[in-house]
Parts: structure tokens; C-alpha cells; sequence
């Protein structure tokens, strides 16, 4: 793959809509964490993060939650640096074991379901006793393979191709405060 020039990178995020702000994100994630206290209350969860694209949500939603937990986090992609999910690549499992643990997987963005369906899956076959999931990000769509949801949303945005926050376009701009998408042409 050949690494883009700085200024293909800026025509890109030129060519791109502003979706969500850092503060309109900040906001979320504090309204996201006082959900989560009162979900998982009463429990010492292991917080899991998605990587990637989970990261950056996973670091600001513990600093911000008021139950005490142990961190963690599982490497999975369904992207490949690409614009259209495939199939799911395992890269790292947790450390912890998950057996009779209340389980919290993070992530950047429920799309179609198949990340979470499969996590969730994971999870119970390691013997999780409860597992919760939060996201940054759920994309309206028409239709979904899986019934699944998050028990956890923060934002809501149009099926469009999104970035920044965690989330890459093409391995870029996972380190972008504010989230973007692709103009539809």
C-alpha cells in the first residue's frame, strides 16, 4: 500500500462533514458513563475495549465512570484499512479470564451488528455471567442482520462512511478529536 502525500490526506478531510464536535463528544461520553454506572451498578465489571477503533472512547468513558473496574482490551478487524467491512480478523483476545465476570465491551460504532454478535458470542462461550456493550456511535439503517443492540449509544448518525474519534479511514485519522464523514457523491 502506498502511504498517501499529507495534502491527499487534507483533500480528503476537505471533501468530508463535519458530523459530531469534541464537545458534543465529551458530552456524550460523561451522558454515556452515567448510564453505564446505573447498568452495571453494584458490580466490578471488566471493561473491554475494541480495538482499534474503541480506544479512545474505552479511555474517556472509565476516567469518567464511577463504578470501579478492571481494563482490558480484545483486537479484532473487520475492515482491513478498507471502506467495507468483511469478514472478522482476531488479532488478541483479553488477558482476563472472562469466567463468571460481568463483561462491558467498547467500541467506536454499531453498523451492521456483526462485531458485537460475534463478541457477545466470545464472551458467553468463555463464560461471562453478564455482558454489556456501549458504542460512541449507532448508524441508522434500514435493515440489520442481527437484533442485538447496545445496551450503551452516545450518538446517533446517517448510514454514511464515518471517521475520527477512533474510527480510520483507510488507517487514517483514528487520531482526529472530532467525527467526520464522507461526503456522499
Amino acid at each position: 500500500m502506498t502511504v498517501p502525500k499529507q495534502e491527499d490526506l487534507q483533500q480528503i478531510l476537505n471533501k468530508s462533514d463535519l458530523i459530531y464536535t469534541q464537545t458534543e463528544i465529551a458530552a456524550a461520553v460523561i451522558q454515556m458513563a452515567a448510564v453505564t454506572d446505573q447498568l452495571l451498578a453494584g458490580t466490578r465489571p471488566i471493561v473491554i475495549a475494541v480495538m482499534n477503533g474503541g480506544m479512545p472512547l474505552t479511555a474517556d468513558l472509565i476516567r469518567a465512570l464511577k463504578i470501579y473496574s478492571r481494563l482490558d482490551y480484545l483486537q479484532v478487524a473487520r475492515y482491513q484499512d478498507k471502506t467495507v467491512g468483511g469478514q472478522l480478523h482476531w488479532h488478541k483476545q483479553p488477558q482476563h479470564a472472562l469466567a463468571g465476570e460481568t463483561v462491558l465491551l467498547v467500541d467506536d460504532i454499531f453498523d451492521e451488528g456483526d462485531t458485537l454478535q460475534e463478541l457477545v458470542s466470545y464472551c458467553k462461550v468463555q463464560g461471562a455471567k453478564q455482558i454489556f456493550s456501549a458504542v460512541l456511535l449507532y448508524k441508522n439503517k434500514q435493515q440489520r442482520k442481527h437484533t442485538l443492540m447496545p445496551d450503551v449509544i452516545g450518538l446517533e448518525v446517517a448510514d454514511r462512511y464515518v471517521y475520527g474519534y477512533g474510527m480510520d479511514y483507510q488507517g487514517y485519522f483514528r487520531d482526529l478529536a472530532d467525527i467526520y464523514a464522507l461526503r456522499e457523491v
